[in-house]
């Protein structure tokens, strides 16, 4: 099942987090997969510290979008792709009887790479239309390209009534960052 997580609302990524906890608690297995945030996500700490849980992201810390370089995009480019393609690889090679999905995939943010050209949207449509029954795959992000939304199983928006943000008060650490 696919499920994608947008809206310009706070807490899609909690969404992802949360049912990365819930599949490792069950026993299953969760690949945590982060795209265009820096490293002080700090839901990353927690995840990299449960046994069945991998996240993978970028090594390098990229600038926001309007901040980069050609070089940068080039290079965020094929770290997003060089992602993809491991997980189309990981799951490739899954197998698993049960009825319960074992595998969680999230793609936490996924929908910024699509809509910057900073990714190869034919690897990540070969992955959503060849995905296994027995796999979870959860999208996040704001302004999800229609594909997205014609293959999603569960599809839901965070609406974003008010925010603090507004006000000017900056993220702050354990709840925006």
């Amino acid at each position: 099942m696919i499920h994608l997580y947008t809206g310009d609302g706070k807490g899609k990524t909690s969404i992802a987090v949360g049912m990365s906890i819930r599949m490792a608690g069950a026993g299953g297995h969760v690949i945590f997969a982060q795209f265009m945030k820096g490293n002080e996500s700090s839901e990353l700490n927690i995840l990299r510290s449960l046994d069945n849980v991998e996240v993978i992201k970028a090594e390098r810390n990229f600038p926001f979008y309007g901040n980069m370089t050609d070089k940068d995009k080039v290079d965020i480019t094929k770290c997003h792709n060089d992602i993809l393609k491991e997980i189309a690889e990981r799951i490739n090679n899954y197998s698993c009887d049960e009825y319960l999905p074992k595998l969680l995939i999230v793609l936490d943010e996924i929908t910024y790479p699509c809509n910057w050209h900073l990714i190869d949207d034919s690897l990540l449509q070969d992955i959503l239309n060849n995905l296994p029954d027995n796999i979870e795959l959860v999208m996040t992000g704001r302004d999800p390209l229609d594909y997205m939304k014609d293959c999603a199983d569960y599809y839901s928006e965070v609406c974003m009534h008010k925010h603090p943000y507004q006000k000017g008060v900056r993220e702050r650490l354990g709840i925006e960052m």
